[in-house]
């Protein structure tokens, strides 16, 4: 309720997450969700004589439709969510340079993530090195390893 609150306008102070905040998970469902509903009317619209043969000829037109706008969707989520979070958010515009190598500054993650375990011990240095995601490559003199 505080980040509705924030987002609406109403005050409240900007909500703390760990790892992933609601709008990571929003977005990672929304890919699933979005992959079984292409998944199974891209299916009905391969396999039409089949489909039709079981179920009414007008399955095949709702898959259609819906197939259609899922694909609408699926581009302006890209265009829009995308853009406005690694490009246009104040926060991290001009870029947020975790698009080309994967990896935010510590203070980026201490404002956006601060309940993240990977904080948790971290020394409040002004030296201190970016953190990586998961997954993420290694660079030469970045993780205080290599």
């Amino acid at each position: 309720m505080t980040a509705a609150r924030r987002l609406a306008g109403l005050g409240g102070l900007k909500p703390k997450f760990a790892r992933f905040g609601y709008a990571e998970k929003m977005e990672y469902w929304a890919v699933v969700w979005g992959t079984v509903i292409m998944g199974v009317t891209g299916l009905v619209l391969w396999f039409q004589i089949p489909v039709t043969r079981v179920l009414p000829g007008w399955v095949v037109d709702v898959a259609t439709t819906i197939h259609y706008y899922e694909a609408i969707l699926a581009c302006l989520a890209i265009v829009v969510w995308h853009f406005y979070h690694v490009i246009f958010d104040p926060d991290v515009y001009p870029l947020n340079r975790a698009v080309l190598d994967g990896r935010v500054s510590r203070q980026w993650l201490e404002e956006e993530h601060p309940l993240d375990p990977a904080l948790a011990g971290a020394k409040k240095d002004v030296a201190a090195p970016v953190a990586v995601a998961p997954g993420a490559p290694a660079r030469r003199g970045e993780d205080g390893e290599t």
